[in-house]
């Protein structure tokens, strides 16, 4: 819920989605995780997690657009696909809709991110063909 409502405040510009905003919520995502699995409950994976979904509501915020922002955004969210839960399940929820809103105009929106961004996100978005 904080993520949709974080992302509601950002669509309705109550909170600007300025450059500070956007690199406290990348550096709180980029906090170390213990090693130890026993550990994993600790205030490490809620400051990361914490990150994530901010990053999240940042990319929920623009559904069908793509600003300069957003393509860097989904690259740092990319990076936590093999996280513990529950941080990839936000992850995975986040890029199904960013694909689902961003579908219908794709080749209009694919303009805005770099050749290496474009792979990555293809790697991501495109379900693998199991009988190729």
């Amino acid at each position: 819920m904080a993520c949709t409502t974080l992302s509601g405040l950002l669509q309705c510009q109550f909170f600007p989605l300025d450059s500070s905003l956007q690199t406290q919520l990348q550096t709180l995502s980029q906090t170390c995780l213990p090693k130890a699995r026993g550990e994993l409950a600790s205030t490490d994976l809620v400051r990361r997690h914490a990150g994530v979904l901010g990053l999240s509501a940042c990319i929920l915020s623009s559904p069908y657009d793509v600003p300069d922002w957003m393509p860097q955004i989904l690259m740092d969210l990319s990076d936590h696909l093999n996280d513990p839960q529950p941080i990839e399940m936000t992850v995975k929820k986040t890029l199904s809709e960013f694909r689902r809103t961003h579908h219908d105009n794709w080749q209009e929106h694919r303009q805005c991110f770099t050749d290496d961004q474009l792979l990555v996100l293809t790697d991501l978005l495109v379900s693998p063909c199991y009988y190729a």
